[in-house]
């Protein structure tokens, strides 16, 4: 397995050390009304993209992803400054950088070791700050919100392939970008805390369903601040049905999405998903629960099925 990290500057010529990157692009600015013809230049001109590689893999015909669930491919890296992430783009490419069938990805996890999951007391696996799935949902947070990390920040990217196809692929890698800007004076944004509710969030252990049954899967989480959710993003997979998120006990969810599927039972998309401003305030130690609802149409156990929330917040302390 191999990991890189490819890297231009804003600006300059493109390289390829071992690690680090940025290329140009655009960012909204942190202002309180629409940005300016000249706001969205000096956005452009500090915004930098760094572009990660976890890979690449041989996957054979056919293959399933519970060998992998255990042994995923991990990369760890930090960045070479602080900086502000403000967006996240997941895809899946050949050796070239061509596109493959988002399919072959069954889940990525990216985690700031150096933060705490506040739902993971003993846990030493840091804090789930993006995941993804084969929808490859991207999460752009709205204008004026961004997630810190600094040079001293350990992150662990773990990525689990799976091939459902007949056909085999060489040279699988997943690809996640991270949209940026320097964090300097010119920055001025607020800070997104990141927490994933799932049913163990230790582990992040995936679900096992039964064949021929429809399940639903619960997770409650105590929240330890209080705060404002701004982005909410939900991850399921294939033979999904429903996902939602509600306060304990509460008779209606404040957020859902409905997964649409095909005639093999693959998902092909989530409504609402991402709910980008949703504006819901919670208080340090609300209850929030999590329910998944799975249809397992098929004959085999569903071993490695994935239902998880990631919900990115401004602390209100």
């Amino acid at each position: 397995m191999m990991a890189s990290l490819l890297v231009s500057g804003c600006g300059g010529n493109a390289e390829s050390p071992d690690f680090g990157s940025s290329e140009d692009s655009s960012s909204p600015s942190p202002d309180q009304g629409t940005p300016s013809v000249g706001d969205n230049l000096t956005n452009e001109a500090w915004q930098q993209r760094l572009i990660y590689h976890i890979g690449p893999m041989d996957l054979p015909a056919k293959s399933g992803a519970e060998a992998m669930i255990d042994a995923p491919l991990t990369l760890r890296f930090q960045t070479d400054e602080s900086i502000w992430v403000t967006g996240m783009i997941p895809r899946v490419v050949d050796a070239s950088g061509g596109e493959l069938p988002s399919t072959l990805l069954h889940t990525a996890m990216v985690a700031n070791l150096h933060e705490e999951n506040p739902f993971c007391a003993s846990g030493t696996g840091g804090n789930p700050f993006f995941i993804a799935s084969s929808m490859l949902t991207e999460v752009d947070f709205p204008e004026g919100y961004a997630y810190p990390i600094l040079p001293t920040d350990p992150l662990e990217a773990r990525v689990v392939f799976v091939n459902p196809t007949e056909q085999a692929y060489t040279g699988v890698t997943f690809e996640l970008t991270l949209v940026t800007r320097p964090m300097n004076e010119f920055a001025d944004l607020m800070d997104i805390k990141p927490m994933l509710v799932e049913s163990d969030p230790c582990t992040h252990a995936p679900l096992s369903l039964e064949p021929d049954t429809v399940s639903e899967r619960t997770a409650t989480v105590a929240l330890t601040i209080p705060g404002d959710i701004v982005v909410i993003q939900g991850v399921l997979q294939d033979y999904g049905s429903r996902l939602e998120l509600g306060q304990d006990g509460a008779v209606e969810p404040f957020w859902s999405a409905e997964a649409e599927l095909d005639d093999t039972y693959r998902l092909t998309q989530l409504s609402n998903n991402p709910l980008v401003g949703a504006g819901v305030a919670v208080k340090a130690g609300e209850a929030l629960t999590m329910k998944a609802v799975y249809n397992n149409e098929s004959s085999s156990w569903l071993k490695a099925a994935t239902a998880a929330i990631m919900l990115y917040t401004t602390p209100n302390e």
